[in-house]
């Protein structure tokens, strides 16, 4: 299926080696992050991999949603139109298909590539993806209206937020808090109040329609991925999809448990590359 011819142009950074033909992996954040929130995978990888941190639609200096597609039966399709957008650009820009990170909403969304678009994606790593089933994808109002409100506080105390998070997540590297406290004051709250964080087209059928290699870091305690739907998951038994479940790990698997997630990840992105 073509990229949307009315998506809208999505802003986006790299990093790594200048030859164009080296392979690119393209990173796309979770809900209320952005393309800099990436800062240590990028430190890592920046060496063999063309990386780009891509900012979804409204989120980072990317476009804010528009009102039509905020009243749409589905925004997270222009979410999602946009990114494939993004990535078919680049893609063609980089000599070829791409691999490509996701965590949570962009998990989901990265997912939904891997599925709908195998000419664009060489493979996906899917970190704690937004898998939620229709019937609970839109969040209870009392915790969108706490989201919403923690935003408005990242913006009105960045300095505040920046040390509560430091203390908050003792296990997080460093370099990751600065831009994570940046990204939250940049979010569409708009779209934020809308309370949703993945695609209204199930993900068991994404899943099992993915046809490119798969690596699914969920999360041991909380997050999206529920031990039911981790187990309605794993009976797909799509040969494409290999699911890991990271000890002690929350929802952020990479800042959570730094070193595992790249023990797992890094090798698999080499055989790929």
């Amino acid at each position: 299926m073509p990229p949307a011819l009315d998506a809208p142009e999505l802003a986006y950074r790299w990093s790594g080696p200048a030859d164009p033909s080296a392979p690119t992996v393209v990173l796309l954040h979770g809900l209320g992050d952005s393309g800099d929130c990436w800062p240590d995978a990028v430190r890592r990888w920046s060496a063999d991999y063309r990386v780009v941190g891509v900012d979804l639609l409204g989120h980072g200096s990317s476009p804010r949603f528009t009102p039509v597609q905020l009243a749409s039966p589905d925004p997270m399709e222009a979410m999602y139109a946009a990114a494939e957008a993004t990535v078919s650009q680049v893609a063609a820009a980089h000599g070829g298909r791409v691999l490509v990170v996701g965590h949570s909403m962009g998990g989901g969304i990265a997912g939904a590539l891997a599925a709908r678009r195998p000419d664009l994606v060489a493979g996906v790593v899917l970190e704690d993806p937004a898998w939620r089933d229709p019937a609970e994808r839109v969040q209870p109002r009392g915790i969108v209206r706490e989201r919403v409100a923690e935003c408005r506080a990242f913006a009105d105390d960045p300095a505040g937020q920046l040390e509560k998070g430091r203390a908050d997540n003792p296990t997080w590297p460093d370099v990751e808090l600065a831009p994570w406290v940046e990204s939250k004051a940049q979010v569409d709250l708009a779209f934020l109040d809308l309370g949703i964080a993945n695609l209204l087209e199930p993900w068991d059928q994404l899943v099992a329609a993915i046809e490119v290699p798969t690596l699914v870091l969920l999360a041991e305690r909380g997050g999206p991925v529920t031990p039911a739907v981790r187990g309605r998951a794993a009976e797909l038994a799509n040969p494409q999809v290999d699911i890991r479940v990271v000890d002690g790990a929350g929802h952020c698997v990479r800042r959570d448990r730094t070193e595992e997630f790249h023990a797992i990840v890094d090798p698999w992105l080499a055989a790929l590359a």
